[in-house]
């Protein structure tokens, strides 16, 4: 697993971690690099200027992504998933992968991320970029979790600890692995499960070969700047046209019928933070996502906001066990392209 390094405390904006190199077991001679951070923090925008500086030097970037949403197709404006148009030319993979409809698995995710990888190795020039602010996908690649057989084991933790019984999962959690449960928040649903799969899996020493070793970044702007970004980034993502997205997503999947009957509503997109606020809203009003008037809007704004915020939160206290050192943002990028071309 990445190497913890004591917790900071006060992180000024534009700050980035003091990078560690890791590739699970058996570390290989190729360089790769990973950006985490919270949501808003400007991971994308970092991760593109390393790309185009690591092309200068005759690599091949190829971003990888470890956000958990921007993997499932249609959750495109609420995710701030980037566009082709936005690429500047440059690979990205592991958007798009699965249909918001079910769920996809971290056992999934780590798969289709080891084979990708696998695919990179091959390549003298490739570079793997791997960024997004989901910790357990990040931590799942870059410590070479084998996950064989773990998703059966989540659908039926699933079925015995739905959301609504989160403190239960939390009860068994701190039973099972007290050592574990420290580090989880205790509403953080996806996280307490994630962790019992591992648990009741046996998972913490089953590791497969990374062909990468990995120079990790962590983004933190400090929680004022982040919370300011955060409304930035929401209000931008309604005037791009996020309730049009979700009249279609809910066209699609039925999201505000199944909103009034959650008992069985599985949907990703219900699920997700910036989506679900405006499908609760409309689904108690009993009004269509487009029939929505600025009242509704403003309502479920300010619920995603605060959601938002709590889970950037969460985020920040994650990666902050990886220590941090502050870096300006073309600081860091000079400073990431200079560890990718030492030699070993």
């Amino acid at each position: 697993m990445v190497p913890a390094r004591p917790a900071t405390t006060g992180v000024p904006p534009d700050r980035l971690s003091r990078p560690s190199l890791t590739s699970g077991p058996r570390a290989a001679r190729r360089r790769a690099v990973a950006i985490f951070g919270p949501t808003s923090s400007g991971k994308t925008a970092l991760s593109l200027d390393v790309c185009a500086a690591a092309s200068e030097r005759g690599l091949r970037p190829v971003v990888l992504n470890a956000d958990s949403r921007q993997v499932y197709a249609g959750l495109d404006i609420g995710t701030s998933k980037i566009r082709p148009s936005q690429m500047r030319g440059f690979e990205h993979r592991l958007l798009d992968v699965a249909e918001p409809s079910a769920k996809l698995s971290l056992e999934a995710y780590a798969r289709m991320a080891r084979d990708e990888l696998a695919s990179l190795a091959a390549s003298e020039d490739a570079l793997p970029v791997l960024v997004g602010g989901t910790g357990v996908y990040l931590q799942s690649v870059l410590a070479g979790w084998d996950l064989t057989g773990t998703g059966t084991l989540r659908r039926s933790l699933e079925r015995d600890f739905p959301p609504g019984e989160v403190a239960v999962a939390y009860q068994v959690l701190a039973r099972l692995a007290p050592e574990v449960v420290r580090r989880v928040h205790p509403n953080d649903y996806e996280a307490i499960l994630n962790a019992l799969v591992r648990r009741m899996a046996g998972q913490a020493g089953r590791v497969v070969a990374v062909p990468f070793a990995f120079a990790v970044y962590g983004v933190d702007r400090g929680e004022t700047e982040t919370d300011r970004r955060i409304e930035t980034t929401l209000d931008a993502q309604l005037r791009d046209g996020l309730l049009a997205e979700l009249a279609e997503l809910d066209r699609r999947y039925r999201l505000v019928e199944q909103a009034r009957r959650p008992e069985g509503l599985r949907n990703v997109a219900w699920q997700t933070h910036g989506y679900r606020e405006f499908v609760r809203v409309a689904a108690a009003t009993g009004k269509a996502i487009a029939e929505l008037d600025g009242a509704d809007v403003a309502a479920a704004r300010a619920e995603a906001l605060g959601h938002i915020r709590a889970y950037s939160r969460r985020q920040r206290s994650w990666f902050r066990k990886l220590g941090a050192s502050p870096v300006g943002h073309r600081s860091a990028v000079k400073a990431i392209v200079s560890v990718l071309t030492q030699t070993s």
